[in-house]
């Protein structure tokens, strides 16, 4: 995708100039205004914009290509050093991504605009308790697709009659439903070798605390010898409440500064059955953010990499952020702060991916009460699904 930027006195004179350069058919992808400063400093705008139809010229690569699975590097490694390989964002990806968003966002209002719901009641009932909940719109056509098809089943069973299905008895299977999407991911068995465990994801996520939950769960890990390494030492006190917590129940945390120290770490560790690794969080927008992750689970060799994202973003950054990561090949997915949202049902539409089961559901501060394995459960509860009246 070609971008280019323009600055002048106004945001006039800055698409003029765009015009001149590149034609009269251009797409603004962003403004900046700079306010004066100083006296007699004029103010500054600065447009950056592509030609119409440029988008469709070259199309986004596949993310494997972006960003290949990489192999620890060989011998000592420098603290900062990154892979040679390593994937970068520059500006003109970022406006890509910028550029993509918003036209998922028209696409999406168009399509509501136009749609016509294709069920009759109760099924319409259920279908509007999930899109007012946030389920995505795709996502709870499905669901009462498969809702209308049991009953339909059971009724030319002779179990019941379709048309006489009342609001409740089509809930309770939207439940049922709902239930279905999300399977147990069984914890390896002991003795099968040490498993690393790695938390990423965006600042804010709640990595670190997952980290304190998992490990005071007694169903997690069933009793195994946990430990626990820290990268993340850029924020002041991030680490003080996994301190606490890892203190009280007698679990060793080892803070690793440099990306030399994290196979010493880990030697020193080998007696251990789970490690818990924590990972600073930094946006994957930014230019540092995914290479330097790429190293750091190169020298950790993961057994489970964990995406963890927060329900308090918007479903579109979700899909966004979840598509970044794709690049650093995350085995499980974790949503916390199911709390803190008013539409909960918007996780529904992280849950139709096999390849990235929905693993934990955090839902509050409480330690480890708040962890939910069985998310199904756990989402469920949080969405308004109540019979209503007939």
């Amino acid at each position: 995708m070609f971008v280019k930027s323009y600055t002048a006195g106004s945001e006039r004179e800055a698409l003029n100039l765009a015009k001149e350069d590149l034609g009269p058919d251009i797409m603004i992808l962003d403004l900046r205004r700079t306010p004066a400063t100083l006296p007699g400093q004029e103010k500054r705008v600065m447009v950056t914009v592509t030609p119409d139809g440029a988008h469709n010229a070259n199309p986004r690569p596949e993310a494997d290509k972006l960003f290949p699975r990489q192999l620890a590097p060989k011998g000592p490694v420098r603290p900062g050093q990154l892979l040679e390989t390593s994937p970068i964002l520059d500006e003109k990806e970022v406006a890509e991504l910028f550029y993509l968003r918003k036209q998922m966002r028209n696409l999406k209002a168009r399509i509501r605009a136009g749609r016509h719901v294709p069920f009759e009641e109760p099924f319409k009932f259920c279908f509007d308790l999930l899109a007012e909940s946030g389920v995505p719109d795709h996502m709870a056509e499905s669901l009462v697709q498969r809702t209308e098809q049991q009953l339909a089943e059971e009724a030319f069973t002779g179990m019941t009659d379709l048309s006489a299905v009342s609001r409740a008895v089509a809930v309770n299977e939207l439940r049922n439903q709902i239930q279905r999407l999300f399977v147990a991911a069984p914890v390896p068995p002991a003795g099968d070798g040490q498993q690393v465990v790695v938390m990423i994801g965006p600042s804010g996520a709640g990595k670190t605390s997952l980290i304190t939950k998992l490990a005071a769960h007694k169903d997690v890990y069933r009793g195994r010898r946990l430990a626990v390494i820290s990268t993340d030492i850029y924020r002041a006190g991030a680490n003080a409440g996994l301190k606490s917590i890892c203190k009280i129940l007698e679990i060793p945390i080892v803070e690793v500064k440099h990306l030399d120290d994290i196979p010493r770490a880990k030697k020193n560790l080998s007696d251990f059955e789970v490690l818990l690794v924590d990972t600073p969080g930094r946006s994957p927008l930014s230019k540092e953010c995914l290479p330097a992750l790429q190293t750091q689970l190169a020298l950790f060799k993961p057994t489970e990499t964990i995406l963890v994202l927060s329900a308090n973003m918007g479903i579109e950054e979700l899909w966004l952020f979840l598509g970044l990561y794709q690049g650093v090949h995350p085995t499980a997915l974790a949503v916390t702060k199911l709390d803190e949202t008013s539409r909960p049902g918007k996780v529904l539409g992280l849950a139709d991916d096999p390849k990235l089961p929905l693993k934990y559901i955090s839902n509050g501060q409480a330690v480890p009460q708040s962890l939910a394995t069985q998310v199904g459960e756990a989402i469920i509860k949080q969405l308004p699904l109540t019979g209503g009246k007939d």
